[in-house]
């Protein structure tokens, strides 16, 4: 989207493109980088909305959003139970909602990768 980039940026000549920083909820310059803070709460809804947004660049496979902490985590099983690889719960009360054949696909993943890597370190 069309914004008004920081009066000292030298990148541009006063207007600019500009993302949505989902995580942050902050426009950024896509020209130089900096945080523009006159954008509206409507534009950068709309900029939400139209997919004008800057993704996370953290994504990992099994990525859920934890119910308790209310943010995304990296699902695991330990002793047998689905939680959040970095919870704040200390692992324990997450709840975590996803379909039976994604549990199942977590639990195959995993015992797949602990054997990988038993077999790297030997």
């Amino acid at each position: 989207m069309i914004v008004r980039c920081n009066p000292k940026c030298k990148n541009s000549d006063g207007f600019t493109d500009g993302s949505l920083d989902v995580d942050s909820n902050e426009v950024v310059c896509n020209e130089c980088g900096d945080i523009l803070k006159s954008v509206s709460s409507y534009a950068k809804l709309s900029m939400k909305t139209t997919g004008d947004i800057i993704r996370s660049k953290n994504r990992k496979a099994f990525m859920f959003p934890c119910q308790t902490c209310d943010t995304n985590v990296e699902a695991q099983f330990v002793n047998g139970v689905l939680v959040g690889k970095a919870c704040s719960n200390n692992q324990v009360g997450c709840k975590i909602n996803v379909t039976e054949h994604m549990v199942k696909a977590i639990e195959e993943t995993q015992n797949r990768l602990e054997k990988v890597e038993a077999d790297e370190s030997e």
